[in-house]
């Protein structure tokens, strides 16, 4: 034990795995000792910030969604979940595998290189599988999110046997929101979520969404499990992984379904942040 807790002193963010190797224990040895020594693996978090009126609107969404599920069991087979994510090409801090070992909550920050090559991506994801991906050249406009939308997205989408009934939903960033835009939506779907759509989409909200609670960390945790090469072997890998998950229809159903039970723990906490409570 002491030698375990020596070593964990020197580096409080050694893995296990290292761990073991290096004192030529067995993994379920250090756990056992490592909780005698009541260390606890701290992961650093991020949560977004909520305005005031936040909480209500994020309740008003969630109860929509809950009764429409309870008047129309397909409802969730029918959303399509969109959002952009920015890959760059010297990856990301994976928090999941994260760790900082102490017997007292250290709150963690990580410092991570800047101006590395980078690109925004565009996805969804929907309980048949997911759309996408799609790449920006630059930044993302309302011009560049249209013309994608026209040109790109919605060709695919004509293909599915429920378009008619698809539900578009898209978060409140400034090229959604482009007059265009909601526009072009109004006149394509019945029914669609975002920041003045039909349905309002409630802003600061990633832990109601399946692209930014799911689909891009498990994008980037596969894109990013080698070293890139370069940018374009980000791309290529980013179009692979894409492929892979529209294969994987239960884990995407999945997913999407677990939207109820995240509207459920929203409502229960008043509107407010829950992801650190799961």
């Amino acid at each position: 034990d002491e030698l375990v807790l020596k070593r964990i002193t020197e580096d409080p963010q050694t893995s296990q795995q290292r761990l073991s190797s290096e004192l030529n224990l067995a993994r379920s040895s250090l756990r056992r000792m490592m909780e005698n020594l009541k260390l606890k693996p701290y992961r650093p978090r991020l949560l977004q910030a909520l305005n005031e009126d936040d909480p209500d609107r994020r309740i008003e969404f969630c109860e929509w969604l809950l009764q429409e599920s309870n008047d129309d069991p397909t409802v969730l087979d029918r959303i399509l979940w969109t959002d952009e994510a920015i890959f760059q090409t010297n990856g990301r801090v994976n928090r999941h595998n994260c760790v900082y070992w102490s017997d007292t909550n250290p709150h963690l920050i990580i410092e991570q290189e800047l101006n590395a090559p980078r690109i925004a991506v565009w996805g969804g994801i929907w309980s048949n599988g997911v759309i996408g991906p799609f790449f920006f050249d630059g930044n993302v406009t309302g011009v560049k999110y249209l013309e994608m939308l026209r040109d790109v997205i919605l060709p695919q989408l004509k293909k599915q046997p429920i378009f008619r009934k698809m539900i578009w939903q898209q978060d409140g960033a400034p090229a959604h929101y482009s007059v265009a835009v909601r526009e072009f939506l109004d006149k394509k779907f019945s029914t669609w979520i975002g920041r003045r759509g039909t349905i309002d989409w409630p802003p600061r909200s990633p832990d109601l969404t399946p692209c930014d609670f799911s689909l891009w960390g498990i994008i980037k945790d596969r894109v990013y499990a080698q070293n890139l090469g370069n940018f374009d072997q980000m791309k290529n890998r980013i179009v692979e992984e894409f492929a892979k998950l529209d294969h994987d229809t239960d884990l995407c159903r999945a997913i999407c379904n677990s939207v109820l039970g995240r509207c459920k723990m929203c409502i229960e906490t008043h509107g407010q942040q829950f992801e650190q409570l799961r």
